[in-house]
């Protein structure tokens, strides 16, 4: 579902920033008398559809954002078994119309009503477009527009409230018949990074105390890892990894779950889960060893095979301790409602 989920913040941002920003390059760069973003505002306000389509290509714009977002998603979580740029090409070309669609019905949606009603129970979707608190995302500032010829380019610098994280849109607008209309914005990858970065952090606070009880149960003492060839080919690599627990439990366990995380550049973690059977595991130090295929395709597993593995960059946690008795002790992954 997540494939689908991001596609809900482009209707609001373009609603926002780049109808607004439309407008502010339209008055910056003609010099003229007559404010248009005085106008923009009305037209919003009195939830006139038409009007906003005659200063923004939507279409365009909207496969820029399926472009930018799909695509980061995709390198994000591509499976491990995803050995070819045709594999990826596929996954983004099924995705896309779909993508585009909703993303269409949504921002019809958005500029005829102004808002979204959270009404329980909420799908997927609609619970990615709460917990993303992309409504109260504002323009901030804007960078002064360059005019060459019939382009103009700016960039809107964007805040979302709720989640607390800034990012930028460059635009591109083109003059056609005395009119900027806007036909490119980039920058939609920077909202899908600020929102994991945002999310992590609020998921952090809220596990804090769960994790603390997890570590009572069960603790990583230590971790040692290798690399060795993978498959036949010697197209992968395979990651050893071989690290001990302190169990700590009178209650006998079944599973335990965790995440082979691995830091990566601008804020990336490749996260790989784990799934250990614990039945018969008696209390004290275990040792685990577990393997992790290297995907060339994954930006982080890519790193560790040309340059090898930084010892600090390489974590493993647990999330979740469930027990023979059929309780489970478990992080949240997903804000709650």
């Amino acid at each position: 579902m997540m494939k689908k989920i991001l596609l809900i913040l482009i209707p609001i941002l373009l609603a926002t920033a780049v109808g607004i920003g439309a407008f502010i390059a339209f008055a910056q760069s003609e010099g003229k008398s007559k404010n248009p973003l005085k106008n923009i505002r009305q037209t919003i306000s009195k939830h006139d559809i038409e009007n906003f389509y005659k200063l923004v290509d939507v279409d365009a714009v909207l496969e820029d954002a399926a472009e930018e977002i799909l695509s980061a998603q995709i390198n994000s979580q591509i499976d491990e078994l995803a050995y070819s740029t045709q594999y990826y090409a596929m996954q983004y070309e099924n995705l896309k119309p779909e993508f585009i669609n909703a993303a269409q019905i949504y921002l019809d949606e958005y500029i005829k009503t102004g808002k979204i009603n959270f009404q329980p129970p909420l799908n997927d979707v609609q619970k990615f477009f709460k917990d993303s608190a992309v409504e109260t995302c504002e323009i901030k500032s804007f960078s002064k527009i360059k005019v060459e010829g019939n382009e103009a380019h700016a960039t809107v610098d964007c805040y979302n409230a709720g989640m607390n994280f800034y990012f930028e849109l460059e635009l591109t607008l083109e003059k056609v018949d005395k009119t900027w209309k806007v036909t490119s914005a980039k920058g939609f990858e920077k909202f899908f990074s600020g929102y994991n970065r945002a999310l992590r952090k609020k998921l952090e606070n809220l596990n804090a105390p769960i994790r603390a009880d997890i570590k009572d149960i069960a603790s990583v003492k230590g971790l040692g890892a290798s690399i060795t060839e993978g498959d036949e080919y010697g197209f992968s690599q395979t990651l050893k990894l071989t690290f001990k627990v302190n169990i700590n439990s009178d209650k006998p366990m079944s599973r335990i779950v965790g995440n082979i995380l691995i830091d990566g550049k601008d804020d990336h973690v490749g996260v790989t889960p784990f799934s250990i059977d614990m039945v018969g595991r008696e209390k004290g130090e275990q040792t685990f060893d577990i393997d992790k295929v290297l995907n060339p395709f994954v930006r982080e597993d890519a790193d560790v095979m040309r340059h090898g593995l930084r010892s600090s960059a390489l974590h493993i946690e647990i999330t979740q301790i469930e027990f023979a008795d059929g309780s489970t002790l478990k992080e949240f992954d997903a804000l709650p409602d």
